[in-house]
């Protein structure tokens, strides 16, 4: 009787505890992205983001905390840092594609190209 019992505590205890880090590990992505946040969770590494207004593109790269962009310059930017400019949110789309694409060797055109052609499955827009 005692060994259930205790058991049932460490059960108890162990989903607790799992709960409470599983919150935690969204507020980290919350505080991080803010409305941004629907990028992260929506998106998969290997899908094309465009900033409209600055026409600047990148492949998204995930890790378990942080989404970086690996722009066609081959830098790695934070996703907050492509989307923001002068603290100002830009019109962004999220695009995803069956075929692998060459970065280095797209352009913004191309990418409005391939969308329109249907090529590219749009994920995410604002």
């Amino acid at each position: 009787m005692l060994k259930k019992t205790l058991l049932i505590i460490v059960i108890i205890l162990l989903v607790l505890f799992g709960w409470i880090g599983f919150g935690l590990y969204l507020m980290v992505i919350e505080d991080h992205y803010g409305d941004l946040q629907d990028i992260y969770f929506d998106s998969k590494s290997g899908d094309i983001i465009v900033n409209k207004q600055t026409k600047k593109f990148g492949v998204i790269t995930k890790n378990w905390k942080r989404a970086d962009v690996i722009t066609k310059e081959n830098d790695t930017l934070d996703l907050y840092e492509l989307i923001y400019t002068n603290q100002k949110e830009n019109k962004y789309e999220v695009f995803r594609s069956e075929n692998k694409l060459k970065i280095k060797k797209l352009t913004f055109d191309e990418i409005v190209e391939l969308k329109e052609k249907k090529k590219l499955e749009t994920i995410i827009k604002n």
